[in-house]
């Protein structure tokens, strides 16, 4: 389903992803909104129907107006599995990252993946939907790329956000890991050119979030193990979440570790920093204890100090699969409740969507 809410929470509108008979549920990967008010939502479909159109088998991008209208949809032919993990505006258009396996042609040249592996692509389109450029990243023998987010900055630079393990070469200096998968995050011109590229070597982990501020970049993920920031330790014996800050260039400015996820990352016109995630208690972002669930905190851009912490108790997981920040600076979370339910109940188990909204 896709909807659209008034500030207040009110529904505006809303748009099933109609499923055929015999088919899977829908996947969809990545939604975001323009500057035009335009929706583009990215996904995975199997004969599904949206707003009465039939949507392409396999991966697509469809673009709705401001008032929920199915304006444009195209696929991207191709044979083995893809993924979009997530989409972001870029001056009309949008820019979508992923992952896949096999081949697949993104509107530019195709692009293949070694039998058996993973890569990682980026994809930028323009207000048509049509393919300005494309990339693509392999790693090593037994080796995985995974690109999880993007973001576009206002002169048009492209960062991404992801993991992966083995060797992996984004356009500079080869990224070596012996970890099962390693966070990395990098920049692109507008033209699709390597800028610079970045791990946390050492760490075990993904690289969830990324987000830009004046002259600032933010990454936020989860690891274990220890890797280094400015020549400062950080390490974790069990999953817990970081946030590093780097400038344009990929100069490192400050990190921080917590003990909890840290899955959805914003900046807001003043350059704050918003961040999500789930914790278990003894949420040590707020110095303060709390029993398990979500949280949402505001962090200060030039250090990562907390201005404020919000925590809310769920007797199941939660997960924050995005947050954003509004005009008058409310942060609006999205996210997953999962059911609670007997033990043993078979997989997949259901879970329940929730939209918060918080005052600034």
């Amino acid at each position: 389903m896709v909807a659209r809410f008034s500030p207040e929470g009110l529904l505006r509108w809303a748009h099933g992803l109609t499923p055929g008979e015999d088919t899977p549920r829908a996947h969809v990967g990545g939604l975001v909104v323009d500057a035009e008010g335009r929706v583009w939502l990215s996904g995975v479909s199997a004969g599904f129907t949206l707003a009465g159109r039939a949507l392409p088998t396999g991966p697509f991008i469809a673009r709705l107006s401001a008032r929920g209208a199915l304006e444009r949809v195209r696929g991207f032919d191709g044979d083995g599995a893809l993924t979009v993990n997530a989409l972001a505006p870029d001056g009309g258009g949008v820019v979508l990252v992923g992952d896949f396996n096999g081949r697949r042609h993104f509107g530019d040249v195709e692009r293949q993946s070694p039998p058996g592996q993973r890569s990682a692509f980026v994809v930028s389109l323009d207000a048509e939907g049509k393919t300005r450029w494309s990339r693509a990243w392999t790693a090593g023998h037994e080796g995985l790329v995974t690109a999880r987010a993007v973001t576009v900055d206002v002169f048009g630079g492209v960062y991404i956000a992801g993991a992966y393990a083995g060797a992996v070469c984004f356009g500079g200096p080869s990224l070596v890991t012996v970890r099962q998968r390693t966070p990395f995050a990098l920049k692109l011109t507008p033209e699709g050119h390597h800028a610079w590229s970045r791990d946390w070597r050492g760490a075990e982990g993904t690289a969830n979030a990324v987000a830009v501020g004046p002259d600032r970049v933010f990454v936020a993920g989860n690891f274990s193990g220890r890797f280094y920031f400015k020549g400062k330790p950080h390490s974790s014996d069990s999953a817990h979440g970081f946030v590093t800050a780097f400038d344009a260039t990929g100069k490192e400015h400050w990190a921080r570790s917590f003990a909890a996820t840290a899955t959805a990352l914003a900046t807001d016109d003043a350059g704050q920093l918003t961040l999500a995630g789930a914790h278990d208690g003894g949420l040590d972002l707020g110095r303060s204890e709390a029993p398990a669930g979500l949280y949402v905190a505001r962090l200060h851009p030039e250090d990562g100090a907390s201005l404020w912490v919000r925590a809310f108790t769920s007797p199941s997981a939660t997960l924050a699969r995005t947050v954003g920040v509004d005009m008058e600076g409310h942060a609006v979370v999205a996210g997953a409740l999962a059911r609670a339910l007997p033990e043993g109940t078979p997989y997949p188990r259901p879970q329940d969507g929730f939209l918060l909204r918080l005052r600034p």
